[in-house]
């Protein structure tokens, strides 16, 4: 498959970007100052980022919360309610179907675990368990001992939390979406700092994907390929594009200043809300009601998409109509 960056186009985007500011209130929120010790803490970001894969499934239109979320809604209602789900030492004695009870309850919008809304129960079950079993005979039943293991490091002569953590199911990404997820949470609320921030591997899930091909900075020369993309065709592997836009990511940090991390609080709301199904640049509505965006970002205004002015899509219906390779993964 013919994959290449167009590098003028991101270019054009970084110049934008340059402005961009994360709202305050987003990095305030709930999930990232809840009253609890580190540990606590930690284990409430790795294991909700471990089954953090495919959420298209997830949501409780009651509370108007879909996807991310309600993961994090879920697990504070989990942190409240002293839930053994967040204990790994009782987690590691239980079965896959104690397991999958607790995450069916904890997702259904009404408690009824018929009505859960998360889906592929079964395979997240056994990632909490897979973590939960190591963590007891490794570290003591402690995420904390865990992550200190790696003193800061990501990448230290097998001893970096990409190194350790990839033998984990749930983390076992090559790119190392949910392990850099995790981190950020950790970061943003403080009870993590990494020293080699340069080995940084950028976030990319299907949302920041689609927002980058449709924007022109990741081009698609295949012409057979641009069918299977803007019909959603199921493909085996999302390769080259995922990792053309991971260098993508890291090109739009460098030139428009804004850190690596930072970039994920703004394409993932890109493509969940404003760059959806339906496009705020034709329809002038956003997918999300409050806009994912305006929460992440400080915006005077938001009447039309943040990169509507340099978007190639914006204007192209034939870019407009990309969608993200379509496969099937638990890597995001």
């Amino acid at each position: 498959m013919g994959v290449r960056l167009n590098h003028t186009q991101i270019d054009n985007v970084a110049s934008v970007l340059k402005g961009a500011t994360i709202n305050p209130d987003f990095l305030g929120r709930e999930f990232l100052h809840f009253n609890a010790d580190r540990e606590t803490k930690l284990r409430v970001y790795f294991l909700s980022a471990a089954i953090c894969h495919q959420t298209r499934t997830l949501q409780h239109p009651e509370l108007n919360l879909y996807g991310w979320e309600y993961m994090e809604y879920g697990f504070l209602q989990l942190l409240h309610q002293k839930n053994p789900l967040l204990n790994p030492g009782y987690l590691s004695i239980c079965s896959n179907q104690d397991v999958e009870g607790l995450l069916k309850q904890t997702f259904s919008p009404d408690g009824n675990p018929e009505n859960c809304t998360l889906d592929r129960i079964e395979e997240r079950s056994l990632m909490l368990l897979d973590i939960c079993r190591i963590v007891k005979a490794r570290y003591g039943s402690r995420i904390s001992t865990l992550i200190d293991n790696a003193n800061g490091f990501l990448v230290n002569n097998g001893k970096g939390l990409y190194e350790i953590l990839s033998a984990f199911m749930g983390f076992s990404d090559p790119q190392k979406k949910k392990i850099t997820f995790f981190i950020k949470l950790a970061m943003d609320a403080g009870v993590i700092n990494i020293k080699d921030t340069e080995n940084l591997i950028p976030i990319m899930d299907y949302h920041m994907q689609r927002v980058l091909l449709r924007t022109g900075c990741v081009v698609v020369d295949d012409p057979d390929e641009m069918i299977k993309l803007r019909a959603k065709t199921p493909v085996l592997t999302d390769e080259p594009i995922r990792g053309k836009c991971i260098a993508a990511l890291r090109l739009l940090s460098k030139k428009s200043g804004l850190e690596l991390l930072s970039l994920n609080d703004i394409f993932w709301p890109l493509g969940r809300s404003c760059c959806h199904e339906t496009t705020l640049c034709t329809t002038g509505t956003c997918a999300k009601t409050p806009c994912t965006l305006t929460q992440t970002l400080s915006l005077k205004t938001h009447e039309k998409c943040l990169l509507q002015e340099v978007c190639i899509g914006s204007l192209d219906e034939s870019v407009r109509s990309l969608y993200e390779p379509f496969v099937e993964t638990h890597y995001y």
